[in-house]
């Protein structure tokens, strides 16, 4: 009996690359008996198949439903096509076009079948710290371009021994076309030098042994990872963190620690249900815990209780704990403070020679540098800090555009986006671009990101503060002709949101951080916004007070603090005390004092006031010291509410620095002044927006900025909220700092040029 047979075209766009789909789809064809060829192409994969109807339905099926665990179909398209009469079902060479649809994968940790033959003494990779497979390791940080062959990443210059290149050609083999495969006869090496670039020793296991040898006494090594280099201490040993800390230049902000056991972190640490998931995930990010009993230095993070910590996720790192179970690492970003991660051989010792006493160093380039992402968790939901290693570059998928876009994001936690199709790429964090260097590392990144991606921007967007180093580099762009769309800082928070929940309706945006260029020359960081994705109209925020000093007032933050008292009780505060009496004296002159309503900036000012922070060192170090404060608050003092006033409803902050003080004159404890505080803000942020759901008829509310990271607070405000029966919108995928700043005005751009 004749059966019916099909010839189809499919292509597969998403990612499909470095992933062992093309290993995937053999075998998948192989088992369905059908006939045809797949390809790697700049727009993805294509296959052409062959066969029985049924069998060529199933294996269309299975592409569709079960691909490979670190693919992400984004689109299938399927024609049929003429009958060519295959003799068999091949894996053909790469082929390159104009277009370029294809995305890259993230780096992921190392695979549990990759580990089992790491550690497995029978094996022809035992201990080869660059063990990989279709499964795992790195992918974004070795890609040099696309299609995704060996050739276009920086295993280029490693050609496979006999050994590997049989298993990379046996297609039923997991290193089947795997472009990073490589072992120890052919691929890159290890080496252990001391700052003065001598060689110490190139073999694995030594390399291993003496490393742990010199962290248990005290050394600072510097050691390569997958996105640039980790400067390592023992996270148990004072006197080391402490140097580390001097050496880095870093006096407050909290050190990455990483442990080789869930069992090790539990000793020290409260792990929830969720929080192990995201520890235990491929992406294998920072994950911040609550310290249940000393371990670690308490340099590790001064005067807090909440520890970021990960689990190793290359071979070499396994293999350091393998050395000693124990062993909990400082493993934090190899780098002086403010300045990007170092992830050059030569650029390390040029770099971090003055920090480290050793390096641990490997002959294996990495084309585009990656921190280590951090994510935290509030009532076992997962939030995103710092969206790098893992997670980049995963794309957004997003309305359709004609035009590619650019979007310059912000000057702090900054990072870009392009948009074209119907996709948006995110870069990986880049830093503050208030160094020199990091600015390097954008206008590098940008390259390397329009030249993979074939983006070619006709528009380009940014931030309306007219000083941002990101608004400079879109001016730049304008000044070649390309259109330029500036979107308002908060709005662009709020839209972040929006996409990254898939709402297209007006919301009730609460945007809280330290600072945005606002509508009035002003910087604002207390808004409610009646927001969507095209527009905005502010709805109500928190009152005005002055900066004294400008800048210098957000480093010395006891100026705030006077700042905030003056505008609630006058000028007689502090009599014969010369330096607050020269404070007084440019608030009451007007003298260099902009005016802000920012949330983050009225913490950085109660913290001061209750003794806790005079200066800082790095952003939101007085507020954490403030929320670290009210975590350990037991009394429940009673709260006066607060309610917005007028036309455009304005929170009077006075009020909440006259409830603060009135709880220090009667003498209670500034850990319950900072619990009282935190509830005072919470309530009135749920008041305000049920005067606006009344106002408006909106029932969503959005959160996003920085100030929402305060785990504390956002616990508070999402109770309050769910009481009131609010819809509440929080960002999954982005972080709510200026993280989501450049996806925002993505959003927004997209939403004004479908509008004109």
């Amino acid at each position: 009996m004749f059966e019916k047979r099909d010839s189809w075209l499919i292509r597969i766009n998403g990612i499909v690359q470095g992933v062992g789909f093309r290993p995937f789809v053999y075998n998948l064809a192989e088992k369905y008996g059908l006939k045809g060829f797949v390809l790697n192409n700049t727009e993805g994969v294509t296959i052409r198949v062959e066969g029985k109807s049924c069998s060529v339905e199933a294996f269309l099926q299975e592409v569709r439903t079960n691909p490979p665990p670190l693919a992400q179909i984004s689109r299938i398209s399927n024609e049929r096509s003429e009958f060519q009469d295959f003799k068999e079902f091949s894996v053909e060479k790469s082929t390159a076009s104009d277009k370029r649809t294809t995305f890259i994968p993230p780096d992921t940790g190392v695979c549990a079948e990759c580990l089992r033959e790491f550690f497995d003494d029978g094996d022809r990779r035992f201990h080869y710290p660059f063990i990989t497979c279709t499964h795992c390791g790195p992918r974004f940080s070795i890609i040099e371009d696309i299609p995704y062959d060996r050739e276009t990443t920086a295993m280029k210059v490693f050609p496979l021994c006999d050994d590997c290149q049989k298993e990379y050609d046996l297609p039923p083999d997991r290193r089947f076309h795997t472009e990073p495969t490589a072992c120890g006869t052919c691929g890159p090496r290890l080496s252990l030098l001391d700052r003065d670039r001598k060689l110490i020793s190139d073999d694995t296991d030594n390399i291993a042994r003496q490393t742990v040898e010199y962290l248990k006494d005290g050394k600072i090594l510097a050691i390569k990872g997958v996105g640039g280099f980790h400067l390592a201490v023992d996270a148990t040993n004072d006197e080391a963190v402490d140097l580390l800390r001097e050496r880095k230049r870093r006096p407050f902000k909290p050190f990455a620690l990483m442990s080789g056991s869930l069992d090790t972190i539990e000793s020290f640490l409260h792990i929830s249900p969720k929080e192990t998931e995201m520890l235990l995930s491929k992406e294998r990010p920072i994950v911040i815990l609550k310290e249940t009993k000393p371990l670690v230095s308490r340099s590790v993070a001064p005067e807090l209780t909440f520890l970021g910590v990960m689990l190793p996720y290359t071979p070499f790192q396994h293999l350091l704990f393998a050395n000693d179970p124990s062993l909990v690492l400082v493993m934090t970003s190899g780098n002086i403070s403010e300045e990007p991660i170092v992830c050059g051989n030569d650029e390390a010792f040029d770099k971090l020679g003055h920090i480290a006493d050793y390096f641990v160093n490997f002959d294996r380039d990495i084309v585009a540098q990656s921190d280590d992402s951090v994510l935290f968790a509030v009532d076992e939901e997962p939030y995103v800090i710092r969206r790098a290693k893992g997670f980049v570059p995963v794309p957004v998928m997003s309305s359709p555009t004609l035009r590619h876009i650019l979007a310059t994001g912000a000057d702090l936690k900054n990072n870009f986006a392009i948009a074209k199709d119907n996709v948006i790429i995110q870069s990986q964090y880049i830093g503050d671009l208030e160094s020199p260097l990091t600015a390097g590392v954008y206008r590098s990144t940008l390259e390397h990101f329009e030249k993979i991606f074939a983006v070619k921007p006709e528009i380009v967007v940014s931030d309306m503060h007219p000083n941002y180093f990101s608004s400079a580099i879109a001016a730049e762009y304008e000044q070649m002709g390309l259109k330029r769309i500036r979107v308002q800082h908060h709005h662009a928070h709020i839209a972040s949101v929006l996409e990254d929940r898939q709402i297209d309706e007006k919301v009730i945006g609460i945007a809280f951080d330290g600072t945005g260029y606002g509508l009035d020359g002003r910087i604002w960081g207390g808004e409610f916004l009646i927001a969507d994705r095209n527009s905005f109209a502010r709805a109500a925020h928190f009152s005005y007070f002055p900066l004294p000093g400008g800048e210098k007032a957000i480093k010395e933050v006891w100026r705030i603090g006077l700042a905030l008292l003056y505008n609630t009780f006058g000028k007689d505060l502090y009599p014969g005390n010369p330096k607050r009496a020269m404070i007084v004296q440019l608030l009451e002159k007007n003298l260099n004092s902009p005016l802000c309503c920012s949330v983050g900036r009225l913490f950085d000012g109660i913290s001061a006031i209750l003794g806790v922070s005079e200066s800082v060192s790095t952003e939101a170090e007085a507020a954490q010291k403030l929320e670290e404060l009210a975590l350990a608050g037991k009394k429940e003092l009673p709260l006066s509410p607060i309610l917005p006033v007028g036309d455009e409803l304005v929170i009077d902050n006075s009020f909440i620095v006259r409830q603060v003080v009135e709880w220090l004159q009667k003498g209670e404890e500034p850990a319950d002044i900072a619990r009282g505080f935190h509830k005072l803000l919470a309530n009135t942020t749920v008041n305000t927006a049920e005067i606006l759901r009344n106002r408006y008829q909106l029932s969503r509310v959005a959160l996003s900025g920085g100030v929402f990271h305060n785990r504390f607070l956002l616990h508070l405000i999402m109770k309050g909220l769910a009481k009131k029966n609010f819809k509440i919108l929080t960002p999954r995928d982005t972080p709510f700092n200026d993280g989501c700043m450049a996806l925002g005005q993505i959003v927004v751009a997209k939403a004004m040029l479908a509008s004109i």
